[in-house]
């Protein structure tokens, strides 16, 4: 990767910590957990070559941004007022939006938020689902087994205890998983009574095809520093998400949108969630792929992104 410019901006009254690469119109690129802005190394060269300004975070919680203390302190209006503010600040009128797992929140809750800001919205892996009338905790209650990963971070500290043990092995595992290079895919990520989340996770024999060891050791590196506990919180602001957007109940989104995602992410295995993937405005499904596309398949997910940004107005 050349000319990724490196930044920290106080907004939002936390400091983020930002990736840029290339001139031209801004897309904002926000990833997911356990991630980081590298997540998007793949993304953030070929958008600049094709003529945009793609800007990166370190989400609140992620990386070298700060990680508030409280809980709330991640609810998704605190997320789309990090990036609103970043654009802001970086003199941005409008810009599209691309969001990966977690990151999907933000993104698609900004475009209803300040669609007046948002030229268009890609969701990588999670699917637009407008708000219904229970928060996606309660309408997992019955319908996953217990030990879902979900509920399991709910806790504060118990997660953390378990992934902090051995931060690289922790990612390691999480990556190698939920990827299409399981071949117990779909995999869903569950805990065993009286048992941890990690020791129960399949563990890949030698090294990770998309993830090198050099990949690997980035992400390692700022875990190992901020801890899990700002990425976790994230999981713990679910049911606040759903009370705080009951002004967006049953929204469609009111900009143009887009998916990607694999056949292999148990996340399109959810319940409701493939349908949702296809009444998306652009789906593109690759078979094999599972959840961490955008570096499982980066030539397919650029070429995807790019139709999409420039099929939108200008």
């Amino acid at each position: 990767m050349t000319d990724l410019r490196h930044h920290y901006v106080e907004v939002n009254r936390i400091r983020l910590h930002y990736v840029e690469a290339g001139e031209g119109p801004a897309v904002i690129l926000c990833h997911g957990f356990p991630e980081l802005w590298y997540s998007w190394r793949h993304q953030l060269p070929a958008l600049a070559q094709a003529g945009y300004r793609a800007i990166a975070l370190d989400m609140r919680g992620h990386g070298e941004s700060d990680a508030p203390a409280n809980i709330e302190d991640y609810d998704v209006c605190r997320t789309v007022g990090d990036v609103i503010g970043l654009m802001d600040e970086l003199g941005i009128g409008r810009a599209a939006f691309v969001g990966h797992d977690a990151g999907t929140s933000t993104a698609y809750t900004a475009a209803l938020m300040r669609p007046d800001r948002v030229r268009g919205v890609m969701g990588l892996s999670v699917p637009y689902i407008p708000r219904g009338p229970l928060s996606i905790l309660e309408s997992f209650d019955g319908a996953v087994p217990p030990g879902f990963y979900m509920v399991y971070f709910q806790e504060p500290g118990r997660a953390e205890q378990d992934l902090e043990r051995d931060v690289t092995e922790s990612l390691r595992r999480i990556v190698y998983a939920n990827s299409g290079e399981n071949p117990h895919t779909p995999f869903l990520m569950t805990v065993p009574e009286g048992g941890t989340l990690i020791d129960g996770l399949p563990a890949p024999v030698g090294a990770i095809g998309f993830l090198s060891d050099a990949d690997l050791d980035v992400y390692a590196t700022a875990y190992s520093r901020s801890g899990f506990r700002g990425g976790l919180n994230g999981y713990r602001v679910f049911h606040r998400n759903w009370e705080l957007t009951a002004p967006w109940h049953a929204a469609a989104l009111p900009v143009p949108c887009g998916y990607i995602g694999g056949t292999a992410d148990t996340v399109l295995h959810f319940p409701g969630f493939r349908a949702a993937a296809e009444a998306m405005g652009t789906a593109t499904f690759l078979d094999g792929a599972g959840h961490w596309i955008q570096a499982e398949r980066p030539d397919e997910v650029n070429t995807a992104l790019l139709s999409f940004l420039q099929s939108l107005p200008s």
